[in-house]
């Protein structure tokens, strides 16, 4: 190598070159990023540029003809020295080591120091390159930390990082991508994503990925299926972001995280939803959601939106105290006031009232729970409309309370009759013994009219109770109003008229003309005492009604009455009317609003019509009047011929008859008794049925006939019948009761009786009957 003449000093402009040794040694010299040194085989400095004034300080100028480790500051050893010991040993060095500028830093420096075999003494024998990479170094140590980072973040993150080439295939995946997909990562790297994709989603994953390259400053989302390893698929959601232009990443970043739960999750929450809305908007009652705060409705179902009568718009604008009458504005606030007192329960309210649009007034019962509408607080109610029930409550009421009296009624009607058996047979007995015009005589008379009216108000009471002596037949209503008519003008006073409308060509009905005489009678005289003083009319008229269940609802009625077609009594008046408190007693036995009453007036009404197998209807209104509509059933079966009238029986049995009484009142045996004994019987008497048996045992076919009541201790009538038949089974049984024959023989009708005798009895009936007995 030839040698190299000593640099010339720096000045800052060099003379240009003159032969390509000296723009080498030029270019050499002045390059200010490379420390160029030569170095004798002592170490000595022959060659020093200025890149190495630069990297080792303005000290080291003067390093010519000085041992290369004199740069070093003041007390640093040799060997730090960046392949001063490689130069000793003669080995070349090249490496990236620290090293010591003149005034003491350390650096980081590439060193490179050649040894050139060959060289002349003296000459130069090695050659040393250096060059500072301590900014390089930096960077190096700042990527590597941040690779670190880098690589603890997707491992520890739940979700799968990932790099996508532009052609689709993988580059990168976080270690949480083999968590969730099963997959080796290995496995995936370099294979097309789209591989994995379930078919039905990769048409908008394409789309997405398309979208992310057309618009690299987007942020693009999709959500599809990932095949997992195990072959099923996981609905995976991801956010990508186009990379291609970085020249760090060259690929789309996508972040992607396991959403199969919250998939699920959102799917059992549209289920629960749609089943709510369902309910909410199929239910049969009203609902409504209303703010618990403000009391504005919130939500309305269309049931409460027909019930109630508002549009769903008007409906929303509403409130909840919209609906409560103003009288019952306190209850809804104290209700209002416990329940934000204990927001979470569920509040039940009964006896509360709505009004509806149309201002009817429903009873309602309220069943509120609690609710998060929109992240505020809120009730969502259930209303139930009661309204009917309650009313039909008060009639099954009504109608249990009058079914007791009636019970009661029947029962004191037989007692009555028991004890006006006695007195009704006693005297007629006396009546017969007693010459006409003297004063016992007609203080007779007056005890036969008294207990005949104690009798007609027996017959009153059964009729209440339904079970009174009816003589049924077919008859025409039209008509027998009309045959009445005189007698119901009779009964009115001069200032009030009575008018008639009757319709022609009406069915027949099954009636007691008697019973039903009494009912018209009693309701014309009502309509007249209503109309008072004053002017006024008294309307009947009849018709043929075609009835359903909701006007049967209304009526007081027999039970499980059909709706069908019946013949219609109704009886008007232009009177003062009636309130409703008034309305609900009319029926009661002796209830009246006059100073005082006639007995039991439309109780016996009532008892009548419902042993008609009828019904009641009352209208009023105070100050325009009240109307009565008595409702009769049909009947197919035809009108009989009037009957020629029958001549009174003056039969008696013949003497010397055994008779044989059985009845638990002692008066009705003592009459019996005394009327048979006057016309020549025998008599036996029992006090029940146990007596009856043991009498015919003591006098066997010594007994003609038996009287037997109805109603007994011990033994009833029913079962003493049973047992005669099986001793003596050509007995002659007439039945005796108070009750109707209607009532009582259809419990007889296997045991064969030959005969009925109502209570009370006059001696000529008693007579009569046991004569036809023994005549047949």
């Amino acid at each position: 190598m030839p040698e190299l003449p000593p640099p010339a000093p720096s000045t800052g402009s060099a003379a240009p070159p003159t032969s390509l040794a000296d723009a080498l040694l030029h270019a050499l010299q002045e390059d200010p990023a490379h420390a160029v040194v030569l170095l004798d085989e002592a170490g000595v400095v022959l060659f020093w540029n200025d890149g190495a004034q630069h990297l080792y300080g303005p000290a080291t100028a003067a390093m010519l003809g000085r041992p290369l480790p004199a740069r070093l500051p003041p007390a640093a050893e040799p060997a730090a020295l960046p392949g001063w010991a490689a130069f000793l040993a003669r080995q070349p060095f090249e490496a990236a080591s620290p090293d010591r500028h003149a005034d003491g830093r350390t650096f980081w420096s590439h060193t490179r120091l050649r040894y050139l075999p060959g060289a002349s003494t003296g000459g130069p024998a090695a050659l040393l390159n250096a060059r500072d990479v301590g900014p390089r170094i930096q960077a190096e140590e700042a990527l590597r930390a941040s690779e670190a980072r880098l690589r603890a973040i997707t491992a520890l993150s739940p979700d799968i990082i990932s790099i996508i080439g532009a052609d689709g295939g993988l580059i990168f995946n976080s270690e949480a991508a083999s968590r969730i997909h099963g997959y080796d990562p290995s496995e995936m790297l370099g294979r097309s994503t789209m591989d994995y994709i379930h078919p039905d989603d990769r048409a908008g994953v394409q789309s997405a990925m398309a979208r992310a390259l057309a618009e690299p400053a987007q942020i693009i989302t999709a959500r599809y299926r990932y095949r997992h390893a195990d072959g099923n698929y996981t609905w995976m959601e991801a956010v990508a972001r186009n990379e291609l232009g970085n020249a760090h990443v060259q690929g789309l970043v996508t972040i992607s995280r396991d959403v199969t739960a919250q998939i699920a999750a959102e799917q059992a929450l549209r289920d629960s939803e749609a089943r709510y809305r369902l309910l909410f908007a199929a239910n049969p009652h009203p609902m409504f959601v209303y703010d618990l705060e403000t009391l504005r409705f919130l939500e309305v179902n269309e049931t409460a939106v027909a019930k109630y009568g508002y549009s769903r718009t008007e409906f929303l604008a509403l409130t909840a105290r919209d609906l409560r009458p103003p009288e019952e504005m306190p209850d809804l606030l104290r209700h209002i006031e416990e329940t934000r007192r204990a927001p979470h329960t569920v509040h039940c309210a009964a006896g509360c009232h709505h009004r509806l649009r149309c201002g009817t007034v429903i009873e309602v019962e309220l069943t509120t729970h609690p609710l998060v509408w929109e992240g505020r607080p809120a009730r969502l109610a259930l209303v139930h409309d009661v309204t009917d029930r309650r009313r039909l409550e008060q009639k099954l009421r009504e109608t249990q309370r009058l079914e007791s009296l009636g019970v009661l009624a029947g029962g004191i009607a037989h007692d009555f009759n028991n004890l006006l058996t006695g007195i009704i047979g006693s005297a007629s007995l006396l009546r017969d013994d007693l010459p006409g015009g003297t004063a016992g005589a007609e203080s007779l008379q007056l005890i036969e009219e008294t207990a005949h009216r104690a009798a007609e108000l027996c017959r009153q009471m059964l009729a209440y109770s339904g079970k009174g002596r009816f003589v049924i037949r077919p008859l025409e209503l039209g008509q027998f109003v009309r045959s009445t008519a005189e007698l119901l003008r009779h009964t009115l006073g001069r200032n009030c008229r009575l008018t008639l409308a009757l319709a022609e060509g009406l069915p027949p009905i099954q009636a007691d003309t008697a019973q039903l005489q009494q009912v018209v009678m009693n309701l014309v005289i009502n309509a007249a005492e209503a109309v008072g003083s004053g002017e006024g009319v008294v309307r009947v008229s009849t018709s043929l009604k075609q009835v359903d269940r909701n006007y049967l609802a209304a009526a007081y009625l027999a039970p499980d009455l059909p709706a069908q077609d019946y013949v219609c009594l109704e009886v008007a008046d232009s009177g003062c009317g009636m309130s409703p408190e008034t309305q609900s007693k009319i029926f009661d036995p002796f209830f009246t609003t006059k100073f005082t009453g006639r007995g039991l007036g439309l109780a016996a009404v009532l008892g009548i019509v419902r042993a008609h197998r009828g019904a009641i209807r009352v209208t009023s209104t105070p100050g325009l009047g009240t109307t009565f509509t008595l409702l009769f059933p049909t009947t197919t079966e035809a009108l009989p011929a009037a009957p020629a009238p029958a001549p009174r029986s003056t039969t008696s049995p013949r003497p010397s008859r055994t008779i044989l009484i059985v009845d638990d009142e002692a008066t009705v045996r003592a009459a019996a008794k005394l009327i048979l004994t006057r016309h020549g019987c025998s008599v036996l008497l029992a006090s029940d049925g146990a007596e009856v048996l043991e009498l015919f045992h003591k006098h066997p076919g010594a007994v003609d006939c038996v009287l037997l009541d109805l109603s007994m201790p011990r033994l009833d009538g029913r079962a003493v019948l049973r047992e005669l038949r099986n001793q003596v089974p050509t007995a002659r049984v007439v039945l005796m009761s108070g009750f109707d024959e209607r009532e009582a023989l259809p419990q007889f009708a296997e045991l064969g009786l030959n005969g009925f005798l109502q209570k009370p009895f006059t001696a000529e009936a008693l007579l009569a009957r046991l004569a036809a007995v023994f005549d047949t």
